[in-house]
C-alpha cells in the first residue's frame, strides 16, 4: 500500500526551535507512513510545493492513503480543503486525520471535515486580524524593524545614531555611514564606492543595496513605512517626519539623486545591445565558471572586450580573472580551432548517430503473452514443447539491439560542418548571422587570466538556421 504523509508548519520557527515539524513527522511514520511531504509554508497559501505534489500524485493515482495530524495541515481555507477533499474522494483515496479519526466517505465524516475547516479558516483570520492590530500598534509608536547601515536601535524600538565602534576603522558607524555618502558623491560609480569601502574597511555592500540603501527615507531622519509599492498592494505610504538624527541634509539628498540620474543615463542608452552579439551567452571564465560580460572602451576605435562578472564582486566570489580578453579575438579563436576540428567533428558524428538502437518492443511483447499462456498449459505434448522453444528463440533474436544509422540528419549535419570548415564562409557573415551560425557549434567558449581561449563544440543535429 502506498501511504504518503503531510506534515506543515508555519513558520521556520516553528519547525526549529518549538520541533513542531519533526512532531508531526514522528507521528505521521508512527502511523504507517512510508514517504512524508513537508512544507513550511502559510496554510493560506495556495502555492505550497509539496502539497501541490501530493494532490499531483493522488490524481495519477500512486497514493493509497494520506495520513495528516490535523485537518488544519491541508490548509487554513475552507476552499482549498474542500478542492483537496473532492481529488481525495474521487481517486478513491482514504484520508486518516489522527487527532479527529472521520470517514471523508460518509455523510458525517464529510460534515466534520467541513467543520474543522470552517473552525481551521476562522483561526486563521483571527490570527491574521491580532497581528494587523500588532503591526498598527507598532507604527503608531514609531518603532523600526530592520535598522539601515548607520542607525540601531534603542529601547524603545526606535532608530538612534549607532555610535559602537567598529574594530578595524575605529570610526563608528554612524561616522562610517556619512564617509560612505561622500564617497558617493565624490566617486564616478556606486560601483566603486563598494569596492573601496570593502577593500579599506571589509564593510560589504551589493551596488543594488547600496542604491536602496542611500534612498531610505530613514537616513534624511524619518521613519515611513510602505514606501516600497509591493505586487498586488496598494497602500500608501505613512511617513513620520524628523523622528531621529537625521543622516543627510535635503540638498544632500538632491545631489544624490543627480549623481543616479547622471549614472542611470551613463550606463544605458535607448536601444540596448546587451546579449547583442556573436557568442554572447557562451563565453566563461575557466577560473570560477562564471558568465563573462562586454565592454566598450571610451576610445574612438570602440574596442569590445570581455571580462568575467565575478572579478568586481567583493569576498569569497571575487573572482582573480582580471583579464581582458578582445571580443573578436575570442570570435577567431573559435573560428579558427571550428575549421581545423571539423574532421574530428564529421567522424564523431557517424560514430553518435550509429548508436541508435532499434528494438520491436510490440512484437516482443505480444510473442511473451502468447508464451506465458502456452507455458501455463503444462503440457508435454512434442509439438507444444516445440512451439515454445521456437517463440523464445525468436524473443532472443528480437530482443539483440539492431544499430541504424539516421542518414538524413548524419548526412544534413555533415553538411553543415563541411561549410563551417571554410573561412571564407564565416567572412561572408556579419555580426547577427555570425551569432546565429557560431550558435549551431559552439558548446562554451572557455577563457582564462592570461587571455587563452578554449572553445568546445556540439553537434548541429536539432537546429537548421545555416544554409550554404
Amino acid at each position: 500500500m502506498r501511504v504518503y504523509g503531510y506534515a506543515r508548519v508555519s513558520t521556520q520557527e516553528q519547525a526549529e526551535e518549538f520541533d513542531a515539524l519533526n512532531q508531526q513527522i514522528a507521528r505521521l511514520r508512527a502511523a504507517g507512513a512510508t514517504e512524508v511531504l513537508i512544507d513550511i509554508e502559510s496554510g493560506r497559501s495556495d502555492g505550497r510545493k509539496q502539497f501541490n505534489q501530493l494532490l499531483k500524485l493522488v490524481q495519477q493515482d500512486n497514493v493509497d492513503q494520506i495520513i495528516i495530524t490535523r485537518i488544519d495541515r491541508l490548509g487554513r481555507s475552507v476552499v482549498t480543503i474542500h478542492k483537496a477533499m473532492e481529488i481525495f474522494v474521487s481517486h478513491n483515496v482514504n484520508l486518516r486525520v489522527l487527532d479527529a479519526p472521520v470517514d471523508p466517505n460518509s455523510p458525517f465524516g464529510w460534515f466534520s471535515i467541513n467543520q474543522m475547516s470552517g473552525l481551521a479558516e476562522f483561526e486563521s483570520r483571527l490570527l491574521s486580524q491580532r497581528v494587523k492590530q500588532g503591526n498598527e500598534y507598532f507604527r503608531q509608536q514609531l518603532k523600526f524593524c530592520v535598522p539601515p547601515f548607520g542607525y540601531t536601535k534603542d529601547e524603545n524600538h526606535r532608530l538612534t545614531p549607532n555610535h559602537h565602534i567598529h574594530e578595524k576603522s575605529g570610526k563608528t558607524y554612524f561616522e562610517l555611514a556619512k564617509m560612505m555618502i561622500d564617497l558617493i558623491l565624490e566617486m564616478r560609480s556606486l560601483k566603486d564606492v563598494c569596492n573601496y569601502i570593502y577593500t579599506e574597511y571589509e564593510i560589504v555592500f551589493s551596488v543594488s543595496g547600496l542604491r536602496d540603501w542611500v534612498k531610505n527615507m530613514a537616513l534624511q531622519g524619518h521613519t515611513a513605512y510602505f514606501v516600497k509599492r509591493k505586487k498586488g498592494i496598494n497602500r500608501q505610504p505613512i511617513i513620520n517626519f524628523n523622528t531621529h538624527e537625521a543622516l543627510i541634509t535635503p540638498a544632500t539628498v538632491d545631489a544624490i539623486q543627480r549623481k543616479l540620474s547622471a549614472n542611470r543615463k551613463y550606463r544605458s542608452s535607448a536601444k540596448s545591445t546587451r546579449g547583442n552579439y556573436p557568442l554572447a551567452g557562451f563565453i566563461k571564465c575557466t577560473h570560477c565558471g562564471g558568465s563573462m560580460y562586454r565592454n566598450v572602451s571610451r576610445h574612438k576605435t570602440r574596442t569590445e572586450y570581455m571580462r568575467c562578472v565575478n572579478y568586481s564582486k567583493p569576498g569569497k566570489y571575487h573572482c582573480k580573472n582580471s583579464k581582458c580578453t578582445r571580443l573578436r579575438q575570442i570570435i577567431t579563436k573559435t573560428i579558427a580551432d571550428l575549421c581545423k576540428n571539423a574532421p574530428q567533428l564529421i567522424e564523431h558524428l557517424e560514430i553518435q548517430s550509429a548508436t541508435r538502437q532499434v528494438i520491436n518492443a510490440k512484437e516482443i511483447e505480444k510473442l511473451t503473452h502468447e508464451l506465458s499462456i502456452m507455458r501455463g498449459l503444462r503440457s508435454s505434448n512434442p509439438d507444444i514443447v516445440q512451439a515454445i522453444a521456437k517463440i523464445e528463440a525468436t524473443i532472443n533474436t528480437l530482443s539483440k539491439p539492431v544499430k541504424m544509422v539516421d542518414r538524413g540528419s548524419c548526412e544534413n549535419a555533415k553538411r553543415k560542418i563541411a561549410i563551417a570548415s571554410q573561412a571564407t564562409f564565416w567572412q561572408s557573415l556579419d555580426d547577427s548571422d555570425l551569432q546565429l551560425a557560431l550558435a549551431e557549434f559552439v558548446e562554451m567558449v572557455g577563457v582564462d587570466s592570461s587571455g587563452t581561449v578554449t572553445p568546445s563544440f556540439k553537434l548541429p543535429f536539432s537546429r537548421s538556421s545555416m544554409h550554404p
